[in-house]
């Protein structure tokens, strides 16, 4: 499933520019230009098709996006545990 930008950014919790930096600099996970003639995934369920003229928007995808964030969340326990232990 195709995520935007800015679904990325909140479950990373991160801005919008980071999540792109991580994505094209870092190549963390992958990220894809949205082109005209595009299909997009209603909440309810529908799909609905994008014909011309669209503002370019990037998407990511939802399971690259939670597979970060849980390693991002085991780096940060590692630290913590880290710190703890050199109390």
């Amino acid at each position: 499933m195709k995520i935007t930008l800015e679904q990325a950014s909140d479950i990373l919790n991160r801005s919008s520019d980071t999540v792109l930096y991580l994505a094209q600099q870092e190549k963390r996970f992958e990220v894809y230009m949205a082109s005209d003639n595009d299909m997009i995934y209603n909440e309810d369920g529908t799909v609905s098709f994008i014909d011309g003229n669209r503002d370019p928007c990037w998407e990511f995808d939802l399971q690259e996006i939670l597979e970060f964030k849980k390693e991002m969340d085991e780096n940060l326990s590692g630290e913590i545990e880290e710190i703890l232990h050199d109390d």
